[in-house]
């Protein structure tokens, strides 16, 4: 019989090292988490705690109720942006139109290299 979980965190083994990857958002490719390359990419969840090669990642299931995470910054963000995933699995606020993933929601400031604390949402991919 499964588990039924009352916050949506996984223990995922990752192929590579994520140690200093807390906060990056990541897809399963062959049921291993990889951190997200692309900004058209609907993502499994976000690392809450990365580890070594062969470790074993706590991941936060996007949509999943599990509270507030931090998120690594690629710009400058306000309390209260949407947050669209950027190229290297980091986020950026919301261009507001064109082809993007929304995948959190900023509850604090911050500037490019920051992690901050969001509230993480069911991907939204929206088209050109």
């Amino acid at each position: 019989m499964s588990i039924v979980r009352k916050e949506a965190i996984i223990a995922l083994t990752p192929a590579v090292d994520h140690s200093e990857k807390e906060g990056y958002f990541i897809i399963l490719t062959a049921g291993a988490p990889v951190v997200s390359s692309s900004a058209s990419d609907v993502p499994f969840g976000v690392i809450i705690d990365g580890e070594e090669a062969d470790g074993v990642d706590s991941i936060g299931v996007c949509g999943g109720a599990f509270g507030s995470a931090h998120v690594k910054l690629s710009g400058a963000v306000s309390k209260g942006d949407s947050l669209q995933l950027h190229t290297d699995g980091s986020v950026i606020t919301d261009a507001g139109s064109g082809a993007r993933v929304i995948v959190a929601k900023a509850l604090e400031d911050g500037v490019s290299g920051d992690l901050i604390e969001a509230v993480i949402l069911t991907p939204i991919k929206y088209a050109a």
